[in-house]
């Protein structure tokens, strides 16, 4: 959601700061809160690009009800290499015994994560699926690539490069697609890693940094916002 609950904020600072204690925050990763899919019918809650892999978390507050989650993530393995569901203990049991196998689980309690289900990395992607995260810009620097010829409307140009799918593999199609989305969400990705690197921590100031919507004027008064809340 685009207005993020308190309760849901707490917990995707929880969530980032269990990622920088493992060191999975370097610079070589892309941090992305509020991923629109789906021709922007959904909304991930946090996205991080590494490996070569895109994971999406997918957060549960005790302020959310888990109604649309079945559909979330039929939607998300179909566009991510790993889905987690972080919730609380309201709703654990709940998501432990209705999620797929696949799909990973995190039960947040007190700032602190706990594992609760392994998941497994989704190896079977669709080239069509990719194709939905591109932006028409995107895919026409695809289709160049592709040598293949296109005009017309974001569906048209679609069609186009589906009708020559053939002519790229799955994995180099899949690098185009995560090196663009890497810089179409840098300035905010690269702020949010410099501004953690130093403090080893994140606090919901940071969060702020994050979203899709701040300007870089904006980006150096969070900064400083962020200064502050972590010399208290």
């Amino acid at each position: 959601m685009s207005k993020q609950n308190h309760f849901e904020r707490e917990i995707k600072k929880t969530v980032l700061n269990y990622l920088l204690d493992k060191n999975k925050l370097k610079n070589n990763v892309t941090v992305i809160s509020e991923l629109t899919i789906d021709s922007f019918s959904r909304r991930v809650d946090l996205v991080v690009l590494n490996d070569h892999k895109m994971i999406a978390y997918e957060i549960k507050s005790d302020a959310d009800s888990l109604n649309r989650l079945p559909g979330q993530l039929d939607k998300y393995q179909q566009y991510f290499d790993k889905v987690v569901v972080v919730s609380t203990l309201k709703h654990i049991n709940n998501i432990l015994t209705t999620v797929p196998e696949n799909i990973e689980v995190w039960e947040v309690t007190d700032s602190k994560v706990t594992v609760r289900k392994r998941g497994k990395v989704n190896k079977f992607l669709a080239k069509e699926d990719y194709l939905d995260l591109l932006k028409v810009n995107d895919m026409r620097r695809l289709a160049s690539i592709m040598k293949v010829n296109i005009s017309g409307s974001k569906s048209e140009v679609r069609r186009i490069i589906m009708d020559n799918i053939s002519k790229i593999k799955r994995e180099n199609l899949k690098v185009f697609v995560l090196s663009t989305i890497s810089k179409r969400f840098h300035l905010t990705s690269s702020a949010f890693l410099e501004n953690i690197t130093t403090t080893r921590k994140v606090t919901l100031n940071d969060l702020n940094i994050l979203s899709p919507y701040v300007s870089v004027r904006k980006i150096y008064s969070l900064f400083e916002e962020s200064i502050i809340e972590k010399s208290k």
